[in-house]
């Protein structure tokens, strides 16, 4: 039976782990004929309580956009009907790169959005939810008291707004300014 430190080592996918006599297939392993074989490229780590060999991947996971997930992006271009974004984290994992996606004017609110501008502006970091992932367009949605802008920064000299008597106000010039926020704004952790 191979010890533990030889057990624990970096591995390909197909290479031969142990065999299941020895020890059962875990997380990231496959069995082929009596061998325990890695289908991952990670280090090989042992569950003594199941007796078991898993993978402890490498690779990082790779997230792609699916309609339902929620979003983090930062606002880019703001045009008549829809403004541009670029997400950066999906349910709650950084990505990188970001995805770009769209914000339509109809998505922002139930109620009519006569000006994009109103609602959003260039910078904006914005919560939103994923409606449509056909062609890669990411269509995002901020209807909802939970989804909207959550740190705007100020039109006349770019300090943060501040939350304050349900108004947005800039702390360094004092501008108000007006957002669909969502109603965790300024409270998101990014990092």
């Amino acid at each position: 039976m191979p010890k533990k430190n030889e057990l624990e080592k970096k591995v390909f996918p197909g290479e031969k782990l142990a065999v299941i006599e020895e020890y059962n297939d875990g997380p990231g392993t496959y069995q082929e004929e009596g061998e325990i074989r890695s289908t991952e490229i990670g280090e090989t780590k042992l569950d003594s309580e199941r007796r078991a060999v898993f993978i402890k991947k490498a690779t990082p996971e790779v997230i792609t956009p699916e309609r339902g997930m929620e979003v983090i992006a930062e606002v880019g271009s703001v045009a008549r009907k829809d403004a541009r974004i670029d997400i950066f984290m999906m349910d709650g994992h950084h990505i990188h790169p970001s995805y770009s996606g769209v914000v339509h004017i109809s998505d922002i609110s139930r109620d009519y959005v006569k000006n994009i501008d109103i609602a959003l502006k260039s910078g904006d970091i914005i919560k939103g939810k994923l409606v449509n992932v056909v062609n890669r367009l990411n269509q995002t949605s901020l209807e909802g008291s939970e989804y909207g802008v959550i740190y705007a920064y100020c039109s006349r000299c770019g300090g943060v707004l501040e939350m304050k008597q349900n108004k947005l106000v800039c702390p360094d010039c004092g501008r108000i300014e007006r957002r669909k926020t969502a109603k965790s704004y300024g409270t998101e952790k990014l990092v």
